[in-house]
């Protein structure tokens, strides 16, 4: 009797544990790793669909867009796992054609079927004039070349994005990326810059400093405190804004190259109301 007790109480924690272990391995869906997320486009080619997405809005503006792709092999109805993805923005003008500062495509951590990259667009498309991005996919033997979609990109109501000639004459490229949804008191600040080497080709620029003195033009032009310029760490530049209040702001930059000179930008004084390279922030 006493062996057959210790036997129930083992088969109830073994069902226990293996009823856990299959919850816990339940491996999201497709659809799931895209909840929430907002369908900008989808487009076929050859045997596969392309699916994009944004996590803030549904559609492409000027300046930073971080983008997320899923890729459908409709031959066999499952999302492609181990895709070897690239792509390229051009901007078809009415006289030329040419590109943005954009980055390479990487997985998702922890997804099985989800991949992101960013563009920085610096124009909106209109009737005549219009973004294309193509991709181009290698899955083993398989290749799909120039997949191109033709998207639209809108002017975004405030200024998230500069483009200027510095003071050494190189054309550059200031895009904020966060905060996406300002709040009163501390935000990380984040943003990218590049640097045109042509029309086509775009590099990030490392190791500068962008200086940010936000102010409320609405309001006396009153600044903040505890603010910490944006220097460069692994790729993105990053900083501390501190909003004291809702309404308009205006964040006032300075960039600065590696030896302090300054590249663009100056210093908010009683007579300088506001630098020639800004953010605006309303919340």
């Amino acid at each position: 009797m006493k062996s057959i007790k210790y036997y129930h109480i083992f088969l109830i924690f073994f069902t226990f544990f293996i009823s856990c272990k299959k919850e816990n391995n339940t491996e999201k869906t497709p659809a799931d790793e895209v909840a929430g997320y907002n369908k900008i486009q989808e487009f076929t080619q050859g045997d596969y669909t392309f699916y994009l997405y944004k996590s803030d809005t549904g559609s492409l503006k000027t300046g930073y867009n971080e983008v997320f792709i899923q890729l459908k092999n409709n031959a066999t109805g499952k999302y492609v796992e181990d895709a070897n993805l690239s792509w390229k923005p051009l901007m078809h003008m009415t006289s030329m054609s040419h590109a943005c500062p954009y980055s390479t495509i990487k997985k998702v951590e922890n997804t099985r079927t989800l991949y992101k990259g960013y563009f920085i667009f610096i124009m909106a498309s209109n009737d005549m004039e219009y973004w294309e991005i193509t991709y181009d996919y290698i899955n083993g033997s398989d290749t799909i070349v120039e997949a191109a979609s033709r998207v639209t990109v809108n002017q975004t109501a405030k200024i998230r994005y500069k483009s200027f000639t510095g003071s050494d004459k190189s054309k550059y490229f200031l895009a904020l990326a966060n905060p996406k949804s300002p709040k009163v008191g501390t935000n990380e600040i984040t943003a990218y810059l590049y640097k045109m080497v042509d029309m086509l080709t775009f590099i990030p620029v490392e190791n500068y400093t962008i200086q940010i003195d936000p102010r409320m033009p609405d309001m006396d032009n009153h600044t903040s405190p505890n603010n910490t310029n944006l220097t460069y760490n692994a790729g993105i530049y990053k900083g501390t804004l501190n909003l004291t209040m809702t309404g308009y702001w205006k964040i006032n930059l300075v960039v600065l190259d590696s030896s302090d000179a300054v590249i663009k930008g100056e210093t908010v004084t009683d007579i300088v109301t506001a630098s020639s390279i800004y953010f605006e922030i309303e919340f």
